[in-house]
């Protein structure tokens, strides 16, 4: 695995190398007793490996009244519990950058990226906007996708116009290879993120309609919701077809 961190090829002068102590974290954020507990039981170490921004890489910063892009971290989080990855994430996503962030279990890794906007209320805080999670990657076990996708995160992939649009091909590049679980090629075009929202939501759907099916005990009601399921089923079909 530390050959493919080697292998995004990030300027030296963005290296930062730095743990993150988590007393940081309970000093400075607003965390509950959940999240404390988290904190304590789930994440085992927290590292600023890169910091992107107009003195440490020549990429422009890109800032209007929206969006704050004047710098991006790369964080590594090391986790004993991948079962809790949202709620951990909900708190490594208070750290104030735009955050490229590698998740790491055993010797798998996931990528998550989150488009985040500038809190009206407080300007010097972002506001998570939407989250977009990778498959935990195991490095035992690659496949052709899952080379290709990683490969496609060296830095010299992405333009250099400035620092929203070298996140946005991060993303692109996520985006792609989570529609790749249903396509089989890593190909993006200006729909595949709504589609893959869509069938993320349908199959959210599907598993909530089956457990009520299970419990269902009238007979009528069982017929119905059975139908209802077959044309959830029909509509990812389609949707995953509009990926290919």
């Amino acid at each position: 695995m530390e050959d493919f961190f080697e292998s995004l090829n990030f300027p030296i002068d963005t290296t930062v190398g730095k743990k993150l102590d988590k007393k940081e974290f309970l000093d400075n954020f607003s965390l509950n007793i959940n999240d404390r507990k988290l904190l304590s039981q789930a994440i085992d170490r927290i590292t600023l490996e890169n910091i992107l921004n107009q003195n440490t890489i020549n990429i422009s910063p890109f800032i209007d009244e929206n969006k704050d892009y004047s710098e991006i971290a790369l964080i590594k989080v090391k986790i004993s519990n991948k079962e809790k990855l949202k709620s951990i994430n909900n708190i490594i996503q208070q750290i104030p950058y735009s955050l490229i962030v590698f998740y790491i279990f055993e010797n798998e890794l996931c990528l998550c990226l989150s488009s985040k906007r500038i809190n009206k209320s407080d300007s010097s805080k972002l506001v998570v906007e939407e989250v977009h999670f990778s498959k935990w990657i195991d490095f035992s076990n690659l496949t052709n996708i899952d080379k290709t996708f990683l490969q496609s995160l060296n830095i010299n992939n992405h333009p250099f116009t400035n620092l929203l649009a070298f996140y946005e091909s991060f993303m692109d590049k996520l985006i792609s290879y989570n529609a790749s679980i249903y396509s089989g090629t890593l190909s993006i075009s200006k729909d595949t993120k709504q589609i893959l929202e869509n069938i993320q939501k349908i199959e959210a759907q599907i598993i909530e309609l089956k457990n009520k099916i299970k419990k269902e005990t009238n007979f009528n009601e069982k017929v119905n919701m059975n139908m209802e399921l077959k044309k959830m089923n029909d509509k990812l079909k389609n949707l995953k077809e509009d990926l290919k």
